[in-house]
């Protein structure tokens, strides 16, 4: 009570005199405010530097976090940069990548000259050349001659070709002195179609020399016999012999015309020296060499050229008669495989192009075998009714 009445007169008179009064020291503000204080600031102190050092790491992980997120990306980039770049490689190496089965391929290119070539050998043939056997060469070459004496040079020729049937009911005779290496050749079919040989033997689309020797003597006896010799320069001096020189011509013409399949066959059966690059290049794709080595005849093998309808069959038989296409096939995407469907269509243009070009050939010698039968119709008719003006015009004069 005592402390509080003598602040309480110090207040009172304090206001009453309103003197200044300076404090200059404070027991309690020295002993416990300012300790206090003290405390507080290196408490507060404490706090901002541990601040500062959270801010310091906050700081330093963001700079690590935003490093991290930009090496992220940056790694994504590259990837999908990566991506793209391997997409388009391999887009280009399906576009752009050359099969192996490219080497084949040049047959194509080759087929026109080829059968350019083909139809260049008809005339050689028919003119006797490319035929070694001279008897067979004189037969062809001769365009008219006495019936008896063809048919003797027939039966002579026909001694090269004496079947085992024959050799047992004529064996050992000028006619069938041997069983022939080609029996039957220049009388059986199958030397225009698929080369004269034994029994048995396998089809071949290539001719050997002796093959083709049969062949054109086959044609010789079945398209090419004669009606009748060829006329002296005295005897065609006669009216009669002018007229025989006609008949004569006429019936050459069809011989011609009922010549020309077996003569075209037979041309395009010899080996063509256009194809022995083609054989050469192909035979560097394996699935091709292997076709070849399984299919090719003994005299494409042994010459290492095709015949133009040997390369035919080379060109459809490798790709729908050979397993190993199936491979290189199965192995061809994108524009490769497009290429590969291009090139079929193509041959098989080719060759209904060539079904095209037999089919205009058949119609002509069918246009002239209708003109044989309307001639023999006809003719008989037409001399009767001339025989019968002419003996009307007599009787009138």
């Amino acid at each position: 009570m005592k402390k509080t009445l003598i602040v309480s007169l110090l207040i009172i008179a304090g206001n009453a005199l309103a003197m200044p009064v300076e404090v200059t020291h404070s027991f309690p503000v020295t002993s416990q405010v300012i300790p206090e204080l003290t405390a507080i600031n290196a408490t507060l102190a404490q706090i901002a530097a541990t601040e500062f050092q959270i801010g310091s790491a906050i700081n330093q992980n963001s700079d690590k976090l935003a490093a991290m997120i930009e090496e992220t990306a940056k790694t994504q980039r590259d990837f999908d940069t990566f991506a793209r770049k391997t997409a388009r490689l391999e887009t280009a190496r399906r576009s752009y990548t050359v099969p192996e089965s490219v080497c084949s391929e040049s047959a194509s290119g080759m087929a026109t000259t080829v059968a350019t070539g083909a139809r260049a050998m008809q005339s050689h043939l028919a003119g006797g050349r490319g035929i070694t056997n001279k008897a067979i060469q004189t037969a062809i070459t001769t365009s008219a001659e006495p019936v008896d004496q063809e048919q003797f040079r027939a039966a002579a020729i026909h001694a090269n070709y004496c079947s085992a049937a024959e050799y047992a009911v004529i064996g050992g005779t000028p006619l069938c002195p041997k069983i022939a290496d080609l029996p039957g050749g220049d009388s059986e079919l199958r030397s225009v179609l698929t080369g004269a040989g034994k029994p048995g033997s396998p089809p071949v689309l290539t001719f050997t020399q002796a093959q083709t020797d049969a062949a054109m003597m086959y044609l010789k006896n079945t398209t090419q016999r004669s009606a009748g010799e060829q006329l002296k320069k005295g005897e065609v001096r006669t009216a009669t012999g002018q007229q025989y020189a006609g008949l004569l011509n006429q019936h050459q013409a069809i011989q011609s015309a009922a010549a020309y399949p077996q003569l075209a066959m037979i041309a395009a059966s010899q080996a063509n020296p256009q194809t022995r690059a083609v054989v050469k290049e192909a035979l560097q794709t394996p699935s091709a060499a292997a076709y070849f080595a399984e299919q090719a005849s003994p005299e494409a093998k042994r010459t290492a050229t095709l015949s133009a309808r040997e390369l035919e069959f080379f060109e459809v038989g490798r790709r729908y008669a050979n397993t190993d296409y199936l491979t290189d096939l199965q192995a061809m995407e994108g524009d490769n495989l497009m290429r590969e469907a291009i090139r079929i269509q193509n041959l098989q243009n080719w060759l209904l192009f060539g079904i095209k070009q037999q089919l205009q050939e058949s119609n002509i010698i069918n246009g002239q075998q209708l003109g044989l039968s309307a001639a023999q119709e006809f003719r008989p008719l037409l001399q009767q009714k001339r025989q019968q003006i002419s003996a009307g015009v007599s009787r009138n004069g």
